[in-house]
């Protein structure tokens, strides 16, 4: 019977039979289908037909008939027959693939091939036939077979697979999937077409019929706790059925307990907490309390992903003594909280549950969040991440989607009401307040110096971390006896004070009659601020004729008078970018060798607009020694940059030096660059530049002799040099200017030598308009009519000092 039944398979097989043979995947191109590790194919069973009869057809011999059990719960004995009608998932071709496989797992996970070495266990890693897998303290486990039947493990779990299938020829009862040797395994998903999940402890066996049942093992004691479907318990040779919400268990080889009740669930402390919470920052808090239960020696409180519990984030046993959770710096999302007895007898109780959402939300301007209020400025902006899973309400609107962004600027609501989607009116609604910090303006106010405008600061408070120029736009307004003027209020920064000017009507400058004026500042909405009333004084009213008063004069940048050595090499001009409107004469003197030179000097210097002039007449030096003749400077200067009130100057110079007598220095151009500034009484100036003789006509010849002797060398001009003069000024008294400053000068004489000169000069100015100077110039270089100490004075007419 067996082999006609075979011969009429083979057929069906041979002919593609639809009602035999259905292919739920390419068996041909070898790829998966879909939900299967490999390609497979439905069979149906006729009558009379077993499992070697299968194998013999599909796969050319009775051998493999351990593949027609790799999805499919059946026994597969010598000569059983299977039952009619039954359809069958099989491999399509032989094929060897692991049993199982680590879907899931937490940290603190170990696998141990068969005869081989514990290993750190790795997420999709497979288990073959016998392999061990150990959660430690830590560690969670989530096991997958080929037929799709899931078991978790809770920590501190040892357990052997033994797969879906058997190997050969088996008894009727196929092997369990796993063997608990130690700890805690859950039977998480059914096996398709929903089959029993099998699970051997100790002597005994459980097969469960369910999502949710629960095998404890705690050395030879086995406890077994059903929260969904049934479980079958064999042990000692006798087996009980499992209820849902009912539990047994069994020690060694010793017949299971009578099923009982698992314990009821806690009552939860408070019906009011809020399922749905703000995350800041996308992580929030889960709490959670419940009411002690008389019978409780413990509790299990979980928090997974999902309402299976099979991904869990959380998971720990406290004393009776404990009756809250709270859990911080959760990532937002959907959550679930269980709570479960367990009694005195260690048996798992029904969980009380609770879901919970979690709103990733981050503060934009002004804006604080926690997980049940949002304290913001009017001007805040709070965003959200949606989640397809709730819906929110604004005030008493309707619910719809979660926004991305809620402008307070625009929406400005009190409350945000949160529930999930799709829940009715009489559903559990989150509410979160909306609590708006207070803004507040402090007025100042004034009368403009000429009494045509008002002036005022305003300081505003309360909004720290707002663009206050873009979303708050504030505007004074003054209530003018001549109707209501407004301007923009500018400046500062985001907190800082902010000013205004409004010009006042003709009738409000009338001398003498004080003027009160309301004052509010406003957003750009129209909402007040603040406001404030203040009394201008009476307008000083220039009288008829009188005209407007000269803004002050800028300050002068470095000295009226300068010192200006006798020798015909260092007399470099120590000049500012705007030159000083001033004429002035005077005379300097320096002991040379065994007496004394002297020469004398005139010069004027004025500007119109940034262009500078300036003239210098230099009489002959006298006195013992050769003496150069007289010389002319011609100079301008342009300035280009002046910064507020000469707080910083730059400009070229430029100026030419000619002779005026036969004897006199050839004609010379120095080019140069000048720059200062000036600091309440102090003032500062820097010229640096270049003096090249362009005639070698007039004057002695260079010889290149050092001007280093005492009083040897010429008074002749060098063919090149450069220079560096700085210095500063101080006021010391409206009348009184004091200065100092350093000249360096490097000289490239006809001879080819190189001499560096420089020294320090300082002096005073004292006077008004009219005005006397008095300079001394010490140098460690003393060069050919010049000593180491010179000596100037002078006299002048200048503008009064600012």
């Amino acid at each position: 019977m067996a082999s006609s039944n075979g011969l009429s398979v083979a057929i069906a097989v041979l002919l593609g039979c639809a009602s035999h043979v259905g292919y739920v995947g390419a068996a041909s191109g070898r790829e998966p289908t879909p939900g299967y590790p490999e390609a497979v194919i439905q069979w149906g069973v006729q009558r009379g037909e077993t499992c070697d009869d299968i194998a013999k057809v599909l796969y050319g011999s009775s051998s493999h008939v351990g593949l027609i059990q790799r999805y499919n719960r059946v026994a597969c004995g010598p000569g059983a027959t299977l039952a009619e009608g039954l359809t069958l998932v099989l491999p399509a071709e032989v094929t060897s693939i692991p049993d199982a496989k680590i879907r899931a797992m937490r940290p603190d996970v170990r696998a141990r091939p068969a005869g081989g070495a514990w290993s750190p266990a790795t997420p999709g890693m497979p288990l073959l036939a016998n392999s061990s897998v150990n959660t430690l303290d830590e560690g969670r486990a989530d096991i997958e077979f080929v037929d799709r039947t899931r078991v978790l493990l809770a920590p501190n779990t040892l357990v052997v697979i033994h797969g879906t299938a058997s190997r050969t020829r088996v008894s009727k009862t196929p092997p369990a999937a796993v063997e608990l040797s130690d700890g805690e395994v859950k039977a998480a998903l059914a096996a398709l077409r929903g089959q029993t999940v099998d699970v051997a402890s100790g002597a005994g066996r459980v097969s469960a019929s369910s999502r949710d049942a629960v095998v404890q093992r705690r050395g030879e004691r086995t406890t077994v706790a059903v929260f969904d479907g049934k479980a079958d318990v064999t042990s000692g040779g006798l087996s009980v059925v499992v209820p849902k919400d009912h539990g047994t268990r069994f020690v060694g080889r010793a017949p299971p307990a009578r099923p009982r009740p698992l314990p009821q669930p806690p009552e939860w402390a408070s019906a009011e907490v809020a399922p749905i919470a703000l995350a800041p920052a996308g992580l929030g808090v889960l709490s959670a309390s419940w009411k002690p239960a008389p019978q409780a020696a413990g509790y299990r409180v979980e928090v997974a992903r999902d309402p299976e519990f099979n991904d869990l984030v959380v998971r720990e046993e406290v004393k009776p003594d404990v009756v809250s959770f709270r859990a911080e710096k959760m990532p937002a999302g959907a959550y679930f909280l269980r709570v479960r007895v367990i009694d005195r007898e260690e048996y798992l109780g029904v969980g009380a549950v609770r879901r919970f959402h979690l709103v990733a939300a981050r503060a934009a301007g002004g804006v604080a969040l926690s997980a049940g209020e949002i304290a913001a400025s009017p001007y805040g902006i709070v965003e959200l991440t949606p989640s397809p899973a709730l819906e929110l309400a604004m005030d008493g609107g309707p619910f719809g989607p979660v926004p991305e962004r809620i402008d307070l600027l625009q929406r400005a609501p009190r409350e945000l009401r949160l529930r999930e989607r799709g829940g009715a009116a009489s559903g559990a609604v989150t509410s979160l307040p909306v609590r708006y910090t207070t803004v507040g303006a402090a007025i100042q106010a004034s009368r403009a110096a000429d009494g045509a405008a008002l002036e005022a600061r305003v300081e505003l408070d309360g909004l720290e971390g707002i663009d206050v120029a873009q979303r708050v736009a504030p505007r004074l307004i003054a209530h003018l006896p001549g109707g209501v003027r407004s301007a923009a209020l500018t400046g500062g920064d985001s907190v800082g004070a902010l000013t205004a000017r409004i010009p006042l009507p003709p009738d409000a400058t009338r001398p003498d009659e004080p003027l009160r004026v309301r004052l509010d500042v406003a957003d750009g909405r129209g909402g007040v601020l603040g406001t404030r009333e203040v009394d201008l004084p009476a307008a000083k009213v220039a009288p008829p004729g009188a005209t407007a008063p000269a803004p002050p004069a800028l300050p002068v940048l470095g000295a009226y008078v300068p010192m200006l050595p006798v020798s015909a090499v260092a007399d470099v001009l120590w000049l500012g970018p705007t030159p000083p409107a001033v004429v002035a004469a005077g005379a300097a003197a320096s002991r040379a060798g065994d007496g004394w030179v002297a020469a004398g000097q005139v010069r004027a210097s004025g500007a119109i607009g940034p262009l500078g002039l300036d003239v210098a007449l230099r009489s002959s030096p006298a006195g013992d020694g050769e003496a150069a003749g007289s010389a002319g400077w011609l100079g301008a200067r342009f300035r280009v940059v002046r910064l507020g009130r000469s707080a910083f100057e730059l400009g070229p110079t430029l100026r030419l030096g000619v002779p005026l007598a036969d004897a006199g220095p050839p004609v010379r151009i120095e080019p140069g660059v000048a720059l200062g500034g000036a600091a309440d009484r102090l003032t500062w100036v820097v010229n640096a530049g270049a003096r090249i003789r362009v005639a070698d006509d007039g004057g002695a010849a260079d010889d290149g002799s050092a001007a280093g002797g005492e009083g040897g060398g010429e008074l002749a001009a060098p063919p090149a040099q450069g220079f560096l003069v700085a210095g500063g000024t101080a006021d010391a008294a409206p009348w009184l200017r004091l200065h100092g400053a350093l000249d360096l000068h490097l000289v490239h004489r006809d001879g080819g030598a190189n001499d560096v000169l420089g020294a320090l000069s300082a002096g005073a100015e004292a006077g008004g308009a009219l005005f006397g100077a008095l300079s001394v110039r010490v140098s460690p270089w003393r060069g050919a009519g010049e000593g180491p100490v010179t000596a100037q004075i002078a006299v002048g007419l200048r503008e009064a000092p600012p």
